[in-house]
């Protein structure tokens, strides 16, 4: 394969590869933290670092964008921020109440009025939504925007605190301000003001997608989760937020029946951080993805101490290898008891260019397989040989 590298002013390196059809750009690393804590490339961080910007990138205004952002702890959590000219969406926002900062300090230098449009909660998890609230020491990001509508899960088994505090949240919003809240069931059945489909612009939609758990009860939370497929130009890009098995099933069959399937994706983000009961065959095999970008710490042990377990694990590997080799992923714990952890990918940014994909990553731009980390822990699979 050819390859053509191109340094901008000493920031910016672009790999376009000509027979593969996608540009990858790697920003030098340069992480700022809050904190006063000094960071060391390639982005070593301490707990105690709050905020890391890994670097903002230009980008013309009116491209679409989709960030997947690094959440400045040691936690596993999700945040994707979106921006297509005037319209700012956020979906989730964790991983824990000190992460605001650092997502309010990335999406503030690319949102020009102060406003997110659009903002989703998939479900109550803190991974997913502590970030939204304010705390006695922290700022919610929904206290530091105005907030256009805010779309979340129908269902919840959930009593926590963190739950409480978002929808106390939610509801203070609505109270005082304009904003408008909807859950996804309402968007789905476009009723009592919600929509299923939101124009964003030319060529540009958000859907707002059915699954059977906004209904029926969930044995786990993740189930709950929403789902929306954002469409650029025919092209679609997946957020499925923790849904699991039973829930990619649903979503899988109901799009079979109601439009002759999902249809391929060109983005997909991986499910429930590359854990092994999500992005299961029935949905990849209904999506194709083409390139999957995971908001993850790989191999951290918050969620098991059993190496091939920790995300992404082996069997995500081996599944989502059956249709790409273009996987990237935020995070990468160092020393989970030590609370060091530095950048994999970092923040990486999806866009098209001239109708090619561009993935511009703050930290390493590799693909999964190529990295020290999936080399020394997973085994490669037959396909990614």
């Amino acid at each position: 394969m050819f390859m053509l590298n191109k340094v901008i002013p000493a920031l910016l390196v672009i790999m376009l590869s000509l027979g593969g059809g996608y540009y990858v750009l790697a920003m030098e690393n340069d992480h700022d933290n809050d904190s006063g804590t000094t960071v060391t490339p390639p982005g070593d961080h301490d707990e105690n670092d709050h905020d890391h910007d890994g670097g903002t990138t230009v980008i013309e205004s009116g491209d679409l964008t989709i960030h997947f952002l690094e959440l400045g702890n040691k936690y596993v959590g999700d945040c994707v921020y979106i921006n297509y000219g005037d319209v700012d969406i956020l979906i989730d926002a964790g991983s824990r109440t000190s992460s605001s900062e650092t997502i309010t300090n990335y999406i503030n230098e690319y949102i020009q009025d102060g406003k997110i449009e659009y903002v989703i909660a998939t479900h109550a998890h803190q991974d997913h939504i502590a970030g939204f609230y304010s705390t006695k020491t922290t700022t919610g990001v929904l206290d530091s925007f105005e907030i256009g509508t805010i779309i979340d899960y129908p269902k919840t088994n959930s009593n926590t605190a963190t739950r409480t505090n978002y929808e106390d949240t939610v509801k203070r919003l609505c109270a005082e301000n304009e904003t408008q809240h909807y859950t996804a069931l309402q968007c789905y059945n476009n009723e009592d003001g919600a929509q299923r489909v939101y124009e964003l612009g030319p060529g540009v939609t958000m859907e707002i997608l059915y699954q059977k758990y906004y209904v029926d009860k969930a044995s786990s939370e993740n189930n709950y989760s929403v789902c929306i497929m954002i469409t650029q130009d025919g092209r679609q890009y997946l957020f499925t937020g923790d849904l699991e098995k039973e829930g990619e099933d649903s979503l899988a069959d109901y799009y079979e029946e109601d439009r002759g399937g999902l249809g391929h994706c060109v983005l997909y983000k991986g499910g429930h951080h590359g854990s092994s009961t999500s992005s299961n065959k029935k949905l990849l095999d209904a999506i194709t993805p083409e390139y999957v970008i995971i908001c993850t710490c790989a191999g951290s042990p918050e969620y098991s101490p059993t190496n091939e377990n920790q995300f992404p694990t082996q069997e995500f590997i081996y599944r989502i290898a059956e249709h790409t080799d273009k996987v990237y992923v935020t995070t990468l714990m160092v020393n989970y008891s030590g609370n060091k952890y530095e950048s994999l990918n970092g923040n990486v940014i999806f866009s098209i260019k001239e109708g090619e994909v561009v993935i511009i990553c703050s930290g390493d731009d590799k693909v999964l397989k190529d990295t020290e980390w999936f080399k020394a822990n997973r085994t490669t699979p037959d396909a990614w040989m």
